[in-house]
């Protein structure tokens, strides 16, 4: 007999039997769409982060603006310890 057209099942948490193949395709695709969702956050806050920094030092000027910045960092510091 051969095994060339054997498709592999496993068991999933819920008792059902699936292709263990197609989990593994179903998970590489939730994990990729993590992580584009992740990277597509973080993008989001480094352009509010320059978009603030910007603001800051239009408003401010670039001296003060890199003082009040310093001062934010050490606070945001202190309250995350």
């Amino acid at each position: 007999m051969s095994r060339h057209n054997v498709r592999v099942r496993a068991r999933s948490p819920h008792g059902l039997i699936k292709n263990a193949q197609k989990c593994k395709i179903d998970d590489r695709s939730e994990k990729l769409h993590m992580f584009t969702k992740i990277v597509m956050e973080k993008q989001a806050l480094r352009e509010r982060y320059i978009k603030l920094m910007d603001d800051v030092e239009k408003t401010v000027g670039r001296k003060d603006a890199i003082y009040l910045l310093r001062d934010a960092e050490i606070i945001w510091q202190k309250i995350n310890s």
